[in-house]
């Protein structure tokens, strides 16, 4: 992953850099923007935001389960504000397709086309589980960009034997 700026040269440096991680086997986060992004992010805002938030010791993410410490919450000062405070708000459990590979695929434990659902039973239009459910979920972004890539190495071998 390369943070990267929003002009033309911020964004063509990222690519770079992206490019050199892959051809050299690396996986690891690389900052471009260098001008605007610190080491330390942006402290006024995590200061603006802890005093506002506060973690919450539990949150049921749909595909991963109950994550500790996963999500925010308003801090009492801000209770007027809170909406699970100030409604009955239930929360109604979605849980996936017991096929569903979801929670191992947004934990990077397997590839959407791991999953026996993915591109038959589960795709954008008929969604099993929550990586499919929204355009950047993990599934719905391969669907879209990356299902013809896995067949490539399939067909370059169908091609060059045919050369032969």
């Amino acid at each position: 992953m390369v943070v990267a700026g929003f002009e033309p040269l911020d964004v063509l440096q990222a690519i770079l850099m992206l490019v050199r991680q892959v051809n050299e086997g690396r996986h690891e986060v690389e900052n471009e923007y260098t001008r605007a992004v610190t080491e330390e992010g942006n402290l006024r805002a995590q200061a603006e935001v802890a005093e506002v938030f506060e973690l919450r010791q539990s949150f049921e993410w749909r595909g991963l389960g109950a994550v500790p410490y996963g999500a925010l919450r308003l801090r009492d000062a801000y209770a007027e504000f809170d909406a699970e405070r100030r409604f009955a708000v239930e929360t109604i459990p979605a849980a996936d397709n017991p096929a569903c590979e979801c929670g191992a695929i947004l934990r990077g434990v397997k590839k959407p086309v791991d999953c026996k659902l993915f591109g038959t039973a589960c795709t954008p239009e008929t969604p099993m589980g929550s990586c499919m459910v929204s355009p950047e979920g993990a599934c719905a972004a391969h669907w879209t960009y990356g299902r013809f890539r896995d067949r490539a190495p399939a067909s370059r071998e169908r091609s060059l034997a045919r050369a032969q």
